[in-house]
């Protein structure tokens, strides 16, 4: 088996807010920081995750090879959407390789292009490779990008996306975190907890779920104790987080996270009384797709119940799911 590692990698390049009478809640509070989204069917709110595109990773060296892989990754997220036909999409960070010779800047304006022209609305949360000069533009281009939901220009990339009833009733709450290139820190904790008890202000809390890149130390802990189920290609790179995210997370209502940044892990377990998910890695740029093949994960949300199911899916069709007692471990050995 080919080295899937991230260093050959880096080397090569409604309950619903409804109250019991069914009278919607009162609407999320009229903050900056909070974008908000009419959806289709509210017993029915479908998000579907893409993961580590890395849009021009490995350009200086395979210039070729990369623009083939851009076109690629591109289809394939056509593909995965006609497929899933969600109401938004969320994308977990990498969305670009980094910022090389002072070029993030025209990485990230190709990229944001490509996301507006999909035709369905989309959140973007940062990941460590989505580098720049300057980070006040690359909120600015996120949040005046047709279709955009990102509401995080004013509080460093963190922001909430309410997902609302025709009549304005809170459905859910996709809580978008900077995570940055160490993990989530002190100020994205500081916002989820400020956040959440604002929001909390505005009636009884709804289904929330936590999106960012680089995923907490207990996603490592749930492989090793064997709760989780899926598949684990490498271990968990959860950079300087130190386990303090978590509770925070289950403190301010979150009932699951889902992340990226590790292409060859797709598995989930609950921690904390927090479900923690691996989104399927994206964009057939980045490493890992001989092992675990690229492709998205969608999310069905029943907010009526507080539920949600998920299910990762292919560009050909294909869906899977691991199965109650699926642990497959494809890590190289030592």
């Amino acid at each position: 088996m080919r080295d899937v590692s991230r260093r050959g990698f880096l080397a090569a390049t409604s309950a619903a807010a409804v109250t019991m009478l069914g009278t919607p809640a009162a609407r999320a509070a009229e903050v900056s920081w909070v974008s908000r989204l009419k959806v289709s069917d509210p017993a029915a709110v479908k998000v579907l995750q893409f993961t580590d595109v890395h849009f021009f990773s490995g350009i200086a060296k395979t210039p070729s090879l990369e623009k083939h892989r851009r076109r690629v990754t591109v289809e394939h997220l056509k593909q995965l959407l006609d497929a899933a036909k969600p109401d938004l999409f969320v994308m977990t960070g990498d969305l670009w390789c980094d910022n090389d010779g002072g070029r993030g800047a025209e990485y990230m304006a190709f990229a944001v292009e490509q996301l507006a022209g999909l035709g369905v609305p989309w959140a973007f949360t940062w990941g460590n490779h989505d580098q720049l000069d300057d980070f006040a533009a690359g909120h600015k281009s996120f949040a005046e990008a047709k279709g955009s939901l990102y509401a995080g220009r004013e509080s460093n990339g963190n922001y909430v996306v309410s997902l609302e009833g025709n009549s304005g009733e809170r459905l859910a709450e996709l809580f978008c975190l900077n995570s940055k290139t160490g993990g989530l820190d002190a100020e994205a904790r500081d916002f989820t907890k400020s956040a959440a008890k604002t929001l909390d202000a505005a009636g009884p809390r709804p289904l929330r779920i936590g999106a960012f890149h680089i995923p907490v130390r207990q996603y490592q802990d749930v492989w090793d104790d064997g709760s989780a189920r899926g598949i684990i290609g490498e271990n968990v790179c959860f950079e300087e987080e130190d386990r303090s995210s978590l509770p925070v997370l289950a403190e301010a209502g979150l009932t699951a996270v889902i992340c990226g940044h590790d292409h060859v892990n797709d598995y989930s377990a609950v921690s904390g009384g927090v479900d923690l998910i691996y989104g399927r890695a994206t964009g057939v740029g980045g490493y890992g797709g001989e092992v675990v093949r690229k492709g998205a994960k969608l999310y069905t949300l029943n907010p009526a119940r507080k539920t949600y199911e998920w299910v990762s899916l292919l560009p050909d069709g294909t869906k899977w799911r691991p199965a109650a007692d699926e642990r497959k471990d494809v890590r190289e050995k030592e």
